[in-house]
């Protein structure tokens, strides 16, 4: 599926989710004062509008889709947030802000295909002190799932990928090196909490707890960075 694809799906089923479910983000940070918000791997940017609409946010979505404009921007005016709510084209490991110009910052289920440890640190250098960090990843367990989802297809392509994802994230979490070049490029890598919790105290930051749609394939964590 092509990102326009992706984004037009996700647009499609958007009105459709329960406001408790699509407002949880929002929810989470109610005592916290919000004044920018960053998406990373934003998609559609659909994220991003409850922080427009509940706490008046300025809110900025970035992603590497050619089409992210074109998508997001029709999709957001659709809302009426134009203004509010805008895109960049960039990637996670080298995000074009400044440090600490952001109150809270999203990464739902895009960090398994970024260079871990370079996404962290610069989510960490955008993020104020005191901000914080909603986070969704993949755990092993996801690409195991995958592997019992896909076994009676009897399609040896089929079990590969998951297999690959799994021998790039025990490689990553062995060795504390990340394969992106060649054969590696684009094949996921999945996040422990134990590899977080470690490479988050590096910068600054510390796992506070988990969000509702927490579960054992794919985790949230509710995330702040320590104040000065």
């Amino acid at each position: 599926m092509s990102y326009l694809e992706y984004a037009q799906e996700i647009i499609g089923k958007y009105a459709e989710i329960d406001a408790k479910k699509r407002d949880q983000l929002v929810d989470s940070v109610k005592n916290l004062e919000v004044k920018r918000v960053l998406d990373v791997g934003c998609g559609a940017g659909q994220q991003l509008i409850p922080f427009a609409e509940k706490k008046n946010a300025f809110c900025v979505g970035i992603d590497i889709g050619e089409e992210l404009g074109q998508v997001g921007n029709a999709f957001i005016e659709s809302f009426g947030f134009s203004g509010k709510i805008c895109f960049a084209r960039a990637k996670g490991e080298e995000l074009p802000f400044e440090d600490e110009s952001f109150d809270v910052v999203l990464c739902l289920v895009a960090l398994p295909y970024m260079h871990n440890k370079k996404t962290l640190a610069e989510t960490a250098r955008v993020l104020r002190p005191g901000g914080v960090y909603l986070l969704k990843t993949h755990a092993p367990a996801f690409y195991f799932g995958m592997l019992k989802r896909r076994f009676r297809t009897f399609d040896l392509r089929q079990y590969a990928y998951p297999v690959i994802c799994l021998i790039n994230g025990i490689r990553h979490q062995l060795t504390g090196r990340q394969a992106q070049d060649g054969f590696w490029r684009g094949k996921e890598v999945f996040q422990t909490k134990g590899f977080l919790t470690k490479e988050l105290k590096k910068h600054n930051l510390r796992i506070e707890g988990t969000l509702p749609d927490t579960n054992i394939q794919s985790p949230s964590f509710y995330i702040v960075k320590n104040l000065k």
